[in-house]
């Protein structure tokens, strides 16, 4: 028997910038960014915005995850409806939003017993995200089962590789991920980490480069180091030729595999900065 199933991600999966946010299958928990006195969702202002608002002033935005009882009354409508719902979520590692999904579906589970929502931590961030989305909307419009869905997100999830860099370390340095040290050092030399999600989606960093041009190459060597490749995601903040710098290479070295190129979100950018930039892979099963 096929379960009627509805997804629900977070804002960070940068849903916002493609077609899958009006998905009638889908809901959006969006994230809220502060800046002084203002206050607004992700998605209702551009990344470029934001970044003048911080050349302006010299101040950091602060960002925040949905309240557990904004989950909890959209998770109590659906089940309420009879859909049993899976979340996938930003890297647990990176945002409070998962544990809090957790706790939020331990709580409306635990109110019926014909309450089923699962959540999945995608160990990363942006649009690889959206990718493990469609392999579980693909697999809802067969007919399926939540077992089956969850597992096949948990499988998609532990195939996703995520490189990225910044083009700017001052956003790390005030956000207090970066001591003034290694940012005058990473200023003066140009060096730029290049991050990785491991297994756990823990970040580590998996090279240094001492330029901007280094730093993009390199991310496609460790990219194209993961084929076979299913699909290709590459996300950025404000780096719009950069991004089409990386996915024409990709779409050159594996010509039909799927891919999808969106913007991070104002929530993403506030940590990241101008000039960040990601590329994704999800390996192919062998």
């Amino acid at each position: 028997m096929f379960d009627d199933i509805h997804v629900v991600v977070d804002s960070v999966s940068s849903i916002l910038d493609t077609d899958l946010k009006n998905d009638p299958r889908i809901d959006i928990l969006r994230l809220v960014t502060r800046h002084g006195d203002l206050e607004w969702r992700d998605g209702d202002k551009s990344e470029e915005e934001l970044f003048a608002m911080v050349e302006k002033t010299g101040v950091l935005p602060k960002t925040s995850q949905p309240a557990i009882g904004e989950m909890i009354e959209l998770l109590t409508k659906l089940t309420d409806a009879g859909k049993k719902v899976i979340m996938i979520m930003c890297d647990s590692t990176l945002s409070g939003t998962y544990a809090t999904a957790c706790m939020a579906a331990k709580e409306v589970n635990r109110a019926r017993k014909s309450n089923d929502v699962r959540v999945v931590d995608s160990k990363t961030c942006s649009v690889p995200i959206l990718g493990v989305v469609k392999c579980v909307l693909e697999e809802i419009e067969k007919g399926t089962t939540i077992d089956a869905v969850e597992a096949l997100a948990n499988d998609c999830v532990d195939r996703t590789e995520t490189y990225f860099t910044v083009d700017t370390l001052e956003y790390l340095h005030k956000g207090g991920r970066i001591g003034k040290i290694g940012v005058l050092f990473g200023n003066i030399f140009g060096i730029r980490p290049i991050i990785h999600t491991d297994e756990k989606g823990t970040l580590e960093v998996a090279d240094k480069c001492r330029s901007r041009k280094k730093s993009l190459k390199r991310i496609l060597e460790l990219c194209c180091a993961c084929a076979p490749i299913e699909e290709i995601f590459v996300a950025h903040g404000a780096a719009q030729e950069d991004a089409d710098y990386l996915l024409n290479y990709m779409k050159e070295q594996f010509p039909g595999v799927p891919f999808m190129q969106t913007k991070i979100g104002s929530v993403l950018a506030s940590h990241l900065g101008p000039g960040v930039i990601g590329c994704f892979v999800r390996r192919r099963k062998v």
